[in-house]
Parts: structure tokens; C-alpha cells; sequence
């Protein structure tokens, strides 16, 4: 056999060989690609064959049909890898942030409860501003610095009462006025008098101090001090009511969902139910009292 058809028969033969490693190489890629999806997440498991790594063999062109093959199954794995790798980041990123169940991406709390300690603040207020007004209505006011302001005319001028006797209140139904000058006893009198016509003042047996005892409520002042205390509490109710509206606005504006707004909106009366309540009971007590 001649030198040229060895070497014809050599190169047939091993070029038939390579043609067909390339088609097994290729084969197996494709046949032992497979993709495993487990709970939403795509998870690819590429298998190949220990001729599956690149092997330079056969013409240009087939090396060149290869690569754009590989090409395509980079590819379709490189997309596969983003949409996992996206997952994980968010999965990530809500570990890291600690975001609490009921809160959304945009930061606002869908399950949002309303914190009554601010609205407290308002309400302790409007509470104690009513017992002041309720106890200015029922208390006489017949304190020292009441009788020590009267003005009594002297001479042609004018004195405070402080100036021209000492003030003692015993109880809410007495009080002593002990003259500095026993011949101010009379304007002493007199002045009070005019003070208040159903004062009246008389002098003691020894003539050293003046007695005024303060008679009880007549049934118009006593209706009187009723009404003035009633359009108060109506008064406080309803700054209560408009408050009720404020709370209410909040919790449209920051809970979603209606079962939740129902949940805050029965918390919002019962609060409400219980603050007035509160004011109630100090109105009946100063009426109690007064009878």
C-alpha cells in the first residue's frame, strides 16, 4: 500500500472519530441539563459529561457552532440565575431589615394601632380644666384675698379691708374680721353690707371683732349654679366628641382593611365612653355636694 493512501485512510478515519465525539459531547449536554424548581425558586443542576469541556477538535467551523451552543445554554442558565439570585436579595433583604409581619414595602404599617398616650395628654387637660371651672361654680370664693380686696371709703379715701382689719375665715360659713381701730367697726359693716345684701355682719359682745356668717344658697342662686355647671359638661362633652373625630380621622389615614378600622373604631368608643364617664362622675359629685 502506498505512503498517500496510509495517510488517506489515517486522516478518514480519526477525522470520523472526532465527528462523532463532538456529536456525543453535544448530546450530552443537552440530555443532562435539567432544571429542579422546590418552592417557587428555580434551582439549576447542570450535569456533563467529562467531555463536555471544551475540546478543540474538528474545523473552524465546528468549533464555531459549538461555542454559539454553549452560547445559548450560558445564556438561558445566566437569566435563570438572575430571577434567583433577585429572590434571595429580597429574602435578603427583609432578614436584614427585620421587616415585622403586616408591614408592606412602602414602610407604612397595614395593621397600624393607634397609640392613645398622646391623645391622653388633651384629654388629662380638658379633665382637669372642668374640675377647676366646677369647683369656681360651687365654691363661695370667700377666701382671704376675697374680703382683704373689699374697699372701704374712710375719710374721703379709699382702703382696702387688709388695711384696716385682719381676716380670719373659721370655717365656710363663718368669718372674723378683727378691726385695727375699734371706730372702723361700723364702715367695716357697712361696706360688707354692700358687698353682698344678704350678708349680715354684727359686732361681738366685747366689740373687739366682727362675725359674719354666710347663708346658705337660695334655691335661684342653687338653680342658677346648676344650669352654669350643665352647659359646662355639654360644653366638655362635646370638645370630647370633636377629639373622638380627630382620633377617628387617624385611623382611616393610617390602618388598611376594614376589619382592622372596625378593631380601632370599637377601642376609640370604649376609650371615649370611659373619659366621659370620668367627667360625669365630677360633675355629680359637686352637684351632691351643693344640696
Amino acid at each position: 500500500m502506498s505512503r498517500s493512501v496510509q495517510l488517506y485512510n489515517y486522516t478518514h478515519t480519526h477525522t470520523h472519530a472526532r465527528t462523532r465525539m463532538y456529536v456525543q459531547t453535544k448530546r450530552a449536554i443537552v440530555n443532562f441539563s435539567r432544571i429542579y424548581k422546590s418552592r417557587g425558586d428555580v434551582f439549576e443542576r447542570v450535569f456533563f459529561f467529562q467531555y463536555g469541556q471544551k475540546i478543540p477538535f474538528g474545523s473552524k467551523k465546528k468549533k464555531e457552532k459549538v461555542d454559539k451552543e454553549t452560547k445559548k445554554l450560558r445564556k438561558f442558565l445566566k437569566i435563570s440565575g438572575m430571577k434567583n439570585n433577585e429572590e434571595k436579595t429580597e429574602e435578603d433583604t427583609c432578614a436584614n431589615e427585620k421587616v415585622k409581619p403586616g408591614e408592606n414595602w412602602s414602610g407604612r404599617d397595614t395593621h397600624a394601632v393607634i397609640d392613645y398616650k398622646v391623645y391622653d395628654l388633651k384629654v388629662e387637660d380638658v379633665i382637669r380644666n372642668f374640675e377647676r371651672k366646677m369647683k369656681k361654680i360651687y365654691d363661695n370664693n370667700l377666701n382671704v384675698d376675697f374680703f382683704n380686696n373689699i374697699i372701704i371709703e374712710k375719710g374721703k379715701q379709699n382702703f382696702k379691708l387688709s388695711e384696716l382689719a385682719q381676716v380670719v375665715i373659721k370655717s365656710v360659713k363663718f368669718i372674723y374680721f378683727y378691726p385695727y381701730v375699734t371706730g372702723d367697726t361700723q364702715k367695716i359693716i357697712h361696706h360688707l353690707k354692700l358687698k353682698d345684701n344678704t350678708w349680715n355682719p354684727i359686732t361681738s359682745n366685747d366689740g373687739q371683732h366682727i362675725l359674719l356668717q354666710i347663708p346658705p344658697l337660695t334655691e335661684d342662686i342653687k338653680l342658677k349654679k346648676k344650669k352654669e355647671a350643665k352647659d359646662l359638661l355639654e360644653k366638655i362633652k362635646n370638645d370630647l366628641r370633636n377629639l373622638r373625630h380627630k382620633i377617628r380621622d387617624d385611623i382611616v389615614k393610617n390602618c388598611q382593611g376594614d376589619e382592622w378600622k372596625i378593631v380601632e373604631r370599637k377601642k376609640l368608643d370604649t376609650y371615649i365612653k370611659t373619659k366621659t364617664r370620668v367627667i360625669e362622675e365630677i360633675y355629680e359629685r359637686y352637684l351632691r355636694t351643693s344640696d
